[in-house]
């Protein structure tokens, strides 16, 4: 089987990064060691998301970029010609200094790192949950003891937590520390007039994170060089651009067949007890990993990517949002065109409509699990398969398109939203796979 994935160098990092780190490899190289201690702590990341009070979409995104790039930093040392971002971010002055005289057990190192960097993100989380955490980092330093020395051990150690501390307390700086506490700003009016966003139920005036637009990405200036063009201008005139577009999702509501309103609750991720979207995209990367038995290099590069992908895509999403403050499909079909009684599949978010989320995360994903195993693999997304059945996909663009225009199909998006956040997400997607240069890997 071929796979494509970054491998000995990731020499472009350095062209756009500047003052990154390259690590001399220390010890055996993380290639040698399976990725099972990533996987499982992506899972549990996933778990914790589901459980963890504030942890929606947008919340979660976060939570996963910053989970990604500790798993990366803390094995970044024992990677061929892999190079750290942290200097770029003045992180990297207070993690412990490698020894290259010592030798590092990188499976240790990540597991570390993971634990505790998820028991900071997940900060609120249940005392159950953070049982299950000290209980995976245990399960992993107990297996390790029969395959390293002590110091091996320790000074793997001691570097992943240093890792994660850097990384924590430098995420505390990026607009958006401990945002579990405040999904949504009292203080927050938004715009009015014709065409703008009317809070929507079940929160109404609240609106969430108008200012997630605002936080620091990873890539320095990605928000801004990925927005899209503007929105069809608003009308409530029949028969105008505007009206049609959302007649279009009116008609197109009342004629919904089964398999439409399958495909509708497939990607309902934000539903109370299933998947939210960050964690669906994940729940897709970590089937293809495991399938693949990918290596613990292979696993961390491509969680890292794929992580720090989807937190700069809601955050550009986010910026176009509360830029444009479109209307919601319920709002104007229940207004402008009278029909009151009539509401969306699923729930409204109490968040502008322009683009649409989903859209912009799910191309993100996917363009960077197409550079990791091509543009044409197909897969079987089976996250859901007791409640919905397994879906087949040929690529993972379709993956992006399906997931995007399921928000048609549920009446909360337009379908310009959706193409443009496509186009959005794959932009984003594209910043990051330039940052990580990628070669190719067969085997």
């Amino acid at each position: 089987m071929k796979k494509n994935i970054l491998f000995a160098s990731i020499v472009g990092l350095a062209l756009i990064f500047n003052g990154c780190y390259k690590h001399p490899v220390i010890g055996p190289p993380a290639k040698k060691y399976a990725g099972d201690v990533a996987t499982e702590w992506m899972k549990l990341h996933i778990s914790l998301t589901k459980t963890t009070p504030g942890f929606n979409s947008v919340v979660s995104n976060r939570s996963f970029g910053y989970a990604g790039l500790t798993l990366y930093e803390s094995i970044v040392p024992g990677i061929s010609g892999g190079i750290s971002l942290l200097p770029k971010w003045n992180v990297y002055p207070t993690v412990k200094p490698i020894r290259e005289r010592n030798i590092y057990y990188w499976p240790a190192s990540a597991n570390a790192a993971m634990a505790l960097i998820t028991k900071n993100l997940f900060a609120n989380t249940s005392a159950a949950n953070m049982y299950s955490i000290d209980s995976l980092e245990a399960a992993f330093d107990a297996k390790f003891q029969t395959q390293a020395t002590s110091e091996q051990i320790s000074n793997a150690v001691a570097f992943g937590k240093s890792v994660a501390s850097a990384i924590f307390e430098w995420s505390k700086s990026d607009g958006a520390h401990e945002p579990y506490l405040h999904i949504t700003d009292p203080n927050y009016t938004p715009p009015a007039g014709p065409g703008l966003w009317i809070p929507t139920p079940p929160l109404f005036g609240k609106a969430v994170l108008p200012h997630w637009g605002d936080n620091r990405t990873f890539i320095p200036g990605i928000a801004e060089a990925t927005q899209p063009d503007p929105p069809i201008p608003y009308s409530s005139e029949p028969g105008s651009p505007f009206y049609e577009m959302v007649n279009y999702l009116y008609k197109n509501s009342s004629s919904l067949t089964h398999a439409d309103t399958v495909t509708v609750k497939f990607w309902a991720d934000g539903i109370p007890g299933s998947l939210n979207v960050p964690a669906h995209a994940t729940n897709i990367l970590i089937q293809l990993v495991e399938l693949n038995k990918f290596n613990l290099e292979e696993a961390a590069i491509a969680y890292c990517k794929h992580s720090m992908a989807v937190s700069d895509a809601v955050i550009s999403c986010f910026k176009t949002k509360y830029h444009f403050n479109q209307i919601r499909p319920v709002s104007y079909i229940r207004g402008e065109m009278g029909h009151p009684d009539w509401n969306s599949v699923i729930t409204t978010p109490s968040f502008p409509e322009y683009t649409a989320a989903h859209a912009v995360v799910s191309a993100a994903s996917a363009t960077i699990m197409e550079s990791i195993f091509g543009k044409n693999y197909g897969f079987t997304d089976h996250s859901y398969d007791a409640l919905y059945g397994a879906r087949s996909f040929a690529s993972f663009d379709d993956y992006a398109k399906e997931a995007g225009h399921s928000r048609v199909l549920g009446g909360i998006h337009y379908a310009p939203s959706v193409k443009a956040g496509l186009i959005q997400g794959r932009k984003v997607g594209d910043k990051i796979n330039q940052l990580f240069n990628i070669s190719g890997l067969s085997n």
